[in-house]
């Protein structure tokens, strides 16, 4: 028997023909999604209703499901198999979204396509030798429902990855000592090295290396790091400036070698900087300068807060995903978060006030009940 075309499973790989033709293959993802997730089908027909236009021709005229969804609503296939279930990191349960997975294969292959373009295409290409890799941030045994604990883990177990160690626990205590005696014995045996970090995990580390009184540690040439995350509703918070500063001078990594990650656990894929990618010579192809590189599969519109069209190149607005690696779900997300038009890019600039949010005081609930 024929799988139907407009389900999930028929829809799963069209991400792969994104570089050829994005249109095409967002379409098919929005039909298959639209059919089988009921949440996301109830939203389509209460955003379809309100244009002038229902039609839907190209990947922009597709509805992106306020992310919201994912705290409020099961933005899931009913009845279908779940290979893993990211959540969020709010503060409470209520507070944190959920988005589930039929299968991995999707997620990871996006992933460590995107890791090995933006971290590793020096190691990948035979460059350079596989990097000891330093982790600060809890094993997928310790947080099983972060994405970004997948994704570390992921990396560390990359053929052009060594595994150097775990130093944060399941609590999110950082082992200091241990950290930074792992980061000692790489430089000492001369192996280039990348740190997996948040940003926060990163800042405390080399606070305690003040606090301590320790040496810096020269990490060998071709040494790199990865931050995420940021600082916010942290007690501890610097700006990234400074961050980088400080790590060139623990470290010995300087700003050019360290690389930022963007992504949500409601998404399958990340942005990035770039900056890696261009010290070690094989630059990432940016829509315009100081925009964020994204894989061929995902692209992102920055739009007016309020009337949700897209604004102009070099002004600032809401950020709008649309990542076909999101197959399970749903790959147009309307984020929360800020970005400045760069081309057809975006900078981010940070968390958007509530406030500022077309529909912030919409219970979802009310416009995708299924029922």
């Amino acid at each position: 028997m024929s799988t139907p075309l407009h389900t999930l499973s028929a829809a799963a790989d069209a991400w792969r023909d994104a570089a050829e033709d994005f249109d095409s293959a967002a379409l098919r993802v929005f039909e298959a999604q639209r059919t089988s997730i009921p949440a996301y089908a109830a939203w389509c027909a209460h955003e379809l209703a309100a244009r002038d236009s229902s039609e839907v021709t190209s990947w922009r005229d597709i509805p992106a499901l306020p992310i919201a969804a994912f705290k409020q609503l099961d933005v899931f296939e009913p009845d279908a198999p779940v290979a893993a279930e990211w959540e969020s990191s709010g503060t409470t349960a209520a507070e944190r979204s959920r988005h589930r997975l039929q299968e991995l294969t999707q997620y990871e292959d996006s992933l460590v396509a995107g890791v090995r373009a933006a971290l590793l295409p020096d190691v990948v290409r035979g460059v350079r030798a596989p990097l000891a890799c330093v982790q600060l941030q809890p094993s997928a045994a310790d947080a099983p429902h972060s994405s970004l604990t997948h994704m570390y883990d992921r990396i560390r177990a990359d053929r052009s990855c060594v595994d150097a160690g775990v130093f944060v626990d399941g609590d999110y205590a950082i082992d200091f000592v241990g950290a930074w005696q792992a980061l000692q014995r790489v430089a000492r045996e001369g192996t280039p090295t990348l740190v997996l970090s948040t940003s926060f995990a990163l800042a405390m580390l080399l606070d305690e290396a003040e606090a301590q009184g320790w040496d810096p540690i020269q990490l060998p040439e071709g040494s790199r790091v990865v931050d995420t995350g940021g600082f916010k509703g942290r007690t501890r918070e610097i700006s990234r400036d400074e961050l980088l500063a400080r790590v060139a001078l623990w470290l010995w990594v300087p700003a050019a070698w360290c690389e930022n990650e963007y992504g949500m656990s409601e998404l399958s894929s990340q942005a990035w900087l770039g900056t890696v990618a261009e010290s070690v010579g094989f630059p990432l192809e940016l829509t315009a300068p100081d925009a964020r590189w994204t894989p061929p599969w995902l692209r992102v519109r920055v739009v007016d807060p309020v009337t949700l069209a897209d604004v102009a190149d070099g002004e600032q607005g809401l950020l709008v995903f649309h990542d076909l690696a999101n197959v399970w779900s749903c790959a147009a997300i309307r984020s929360e978060d800020l970005g400045i038009r760069r081309g057809d890019g975006f900078e981010l600039v940070g968390r958007a006030p509530g406030a500022a949010l077309k529909g912030c005081s919409l219970q979802l609930e009310d416009v995708c009940d299924p029922s």
